[in-house]
């Protein structure tokens, strides 16, 4: 049970630090990197006519519960990491899986984006470098989350 909520914990608090972050840069920008609502938008098919986000709220429950679901499978990938000594529980892996993880997530943003049938308008390069970054503070939330269940 502790391994569970150490998980479940360190999947929503990296989650949420990542998805704070890119929300305060789409208000300070003015461009779009709600990446709830894009990933709403797109895995509803939702986009509106003007290439804007869906404003349905079961569209944005279905993103935000998949949004978090992949940040908790995340927190499981990394827990195994460090629990099966792979990787040292450290500040410095925690930055190494971000990068790493934050390649993963470029590489699927810019895929997603280009072969979805009808995607929001969002400045693809910049959006993905952008999500993929903020994957740096995911792993750190992880790992302060980590570090206070050890």
């Amino acid at each position: 049970m502790h391994n569970f909520l150490m998980i479940l914990a360190g999947g929503i608090f990296g989650t949420l630090l990542m998805t704070g972050a890119l929300y305060l840069l789409s208000l300070l920008t003015g461009k779009n990197y709600k990446v709830v609502g894009v990933l709403s938008t797109m895995v509803t098919n939702h986009t509106t006519p003007d290439k804007g986000l869906t404003k349905r709220p079961i569209d944005i429950i279905i993103g935000t519960i998949l949004h978090y679901l992949i940040g908790v499978f995340f927190a499981v990938v990394y827990f195994y990491l460090w629990r099966a000594d792979l990787i040292e529980l450290t500040i410095g892996s925690a930055l190494a899986l971000g990068v790493i993880t934050g390649i993963v997530a470029i590489a699927f943003w810019s895929a997603f984006i280009r072969l979805h049938p009808n995607p929001p308008a969002v400045p693809i390069p910049g959006y993905a470098l952008l999500v993929g970054s903020c994957h740096l503070l995911f792993s750190l939330g992880l790992y302060i989350v980590f570090i206070y269940f050890v």
